[in-house]
């Protein structure tokens, strides 16, 4: 059985109700009400067949990056844009930086990749000799991040290399900002973004990868068509053309996870990852990380995330992503009342 490593798993406590979801890292606010009314018009579509490449979507996303034609594939979720760059590089060989999402490896095994893995922190120093590399930045779960420079320092001296910048999380950060400037400049580069996460849209499954058009057309004869239905383009079109006014604002979501830290790292127990995303690991001081989970549900219908499937972590550890003051302190209760 596949172990999905991102997302979360609400679908499986049918009949419980959640006074809070901590598992997930999609944007706390909620999906605009702009966008729900704009879909509720747009139901009809679905009567109809989608365009075979989103053709329409991909025009807006790169008029929006002010990137050249050709240099985008729109997706079904990030996830489709791994499985999509593995296969166009089937059994290559590929460098997976861990912790970090499991799709990656899932998606290379799926299309017989060598696979190495190292650590996320070591991605400065290590020498890449693999076909392809897996980078997210800012990571997921331990929001490790590297500047725009450093990115292309790395790219830049393994030119054999085609990095895979995974930003689903570049938002959810106070310090990291897009490499999408590096396509410009690098060919070895392919950037994926996904919408749900920023948008809170995850049950949508959107996303879009950018990269030289010779890298786009080669992962292009691995795509299907009609890989984006009806509401997912609508959706994507109405977000490119009031992704300003819709953006969230991330200030005071990231003020409240500081203080959310704080009062996590004063409970005897628990000690936070060092980040500076609105998602992070906690350390358990004792290997229980599946144990506080149940308690949180069926005590205080709290869900978290047991972090110990991510490679080269344990039952040390789970990931939580702060939500309002309100929801964080209920968390915040909770953990007091564990650690007792």
């Amino acid at each position: 059985m596949i172990d999905y490593g991102h997302g979360d798993d609400l679908y499986k406590y049918k009949g419980v109700v959640f006074k809070a979801n901590f598992s997930s890292n999609v944007c706390y606010t909620g999906a605009p009400e702009k966008l729900l009314y704009h879909l509720e018009s747009t139901l009809k579509t679905i009567e109809n067949y989608p365009a075979p490449s989103s053709e329409n979507l991909v025009r807006k996303i790169e008029e929006y990056h002010n990137l050249p034609p050709k240099s985008t594939i729109v997706t079904n979720g990030a996830t489709e844009a791994f499985y999509l760059t593995t296969s166009a590089f089937h059994s290559a060989s590929v460098t997976i930086c861990t912790p970090s999402f499991s799709e990656y490896e899932q998606a290379s095994s799926a299309y017989n990749l060598k696979i190495y893995f190292i650590k996320r922190t070591d991605i400065l120093d290590h020498k890449f000799e693999t076909k392809l590399a897996f980078i997210c930045n800012p990571n997921n779960p331990d929001g490790i991040e590297n500047t725009i420079d450093e990115i292309e320092t790395v790219i830049s001296k393994y030119p054999n290399t085609i990095f895979i910048i995974d930003e689903a999380y570049t938002e959810f950060t106070s310090n990291t900002t897009s490499c999408i400037s590096l396509l410009k400049k690098k060919e070895n580069i392919i950037i994926i973004k996904s919408l749900t996460k920023l948008f809170c849209i995850p049950g949508l499954r959107l996303g879009y990868m950018m990269a030289s058009s010779k890298i786009i057309s080669e992962i292009l004869n691995y795509k299907m068509p009609w890989n984006v239905n009806s509401l997912a383009l609508n959706a994507g079109g109405f977000l490119f053309e009031n992704y300003n006014e819709l953006t969230p604002d991330f200030s005071l979501y990231l003020r409240n996870t500081i203080i959310f830290k704080e009062k996590i790292n004063a409970i005897s127990g628990f000690e936070v990852v060092p980040g500076n995303t609105s998602f992070f690991l906690i350390k358990l001081e004792k290997p229980r990380a599946a144990d506080l989970k149940e308690y949180l549900i069926k005590e205080h219908q709290l869900l978290i995330r047991d972090a110990s499937n991510f490679r080269t972590l344990d039952q040390h550890y789970i990931r939580v992503s702060s939500q309002t003051l309100d929801k964080n302190d209920l968390l915040i209760k909770a953990l007091k009342q564990w650690s007792c």
